[in-house]
């Protein structure tokens, strides 16, 4: 549930820009929306290249909610950027507290072509410990005016399966879904 929540808030805060591609700029924001807006149940915190975001860690607060904040890591984020700023790959890990460390739990990867934006989403193989084949991807057709006029998404349940068509869409209004490249 918490993969999918901040997913969904990098979408808002990236439907909130006229935009083609996740940027640099896109990760500031969502992170300064997230960290101003924590109700204490999460904390969190970032590590910056110049102004770039390039790890983000999630904490959660189990302590008993009169003051007394407890915090356990939760999440982490790794960002990957292109040299013109675009979003090359998100990476999560999750807190394995049995070994006190961060293991890879998944993986988003970006890549932008000829007006296309794929956007695809990839489980770690801990026993081959690699990235396995993605399993859900989206595929945007961009209009020339920086908005989404067309969004496809697939899925399949096992890497080694084809991917099936979940839902195909034409973007009729002016959309805007990513951030300002």
């Amino acid at each position: 549930m918490k993969k999918l929540a901040f997913a969904f808030v990098m979408c808002l805060a990236a439907m909130s820009a006229n935009a083609q591609v996740l940027t640099s700029e896109t990760v500031n924001n969502v992170y300064e929306e997230v960290s101003n807006k924590a109700n204490g149940k999460f904390y969190y915190n970032a590590e910056r290249t110049g102004n770039n975001i390039t790890a983000m860690y999630v904490y959660q607060n189990t302590g008993n909610g009169k003051g007394n904040v407890s915090l356990k890591p939760h999440r982490k984020y790794e960002y990957d950027y292109a040299a013109d700023g675009t979003l090359k790959a998100r990476v999560t890990y999750c807190w394995n507290a049995s070994n006190n460390k961060w293991e890879r739990a998944a993986r988003h990867a970006y890549t932008l072509d000829n007006n296309t934006y794929f956007a695809e989403y990839s489980r770690y193989n801990h026993k081959d410990e690699i990235f396995d084949q993605p399993i859900d991807k989206m595929v945007y057709k961009l209009h020339a005016k920086d908005s989404v006029n067309h969004v496809i998404t697939y899925h399949r349940d096992d890497p080694s399966d084809p991917f099936r068509k979940i839902s195909d869409t034409a973007v009729n209004e002016p959309f805007y879904l990513f951030a300002r490249k």
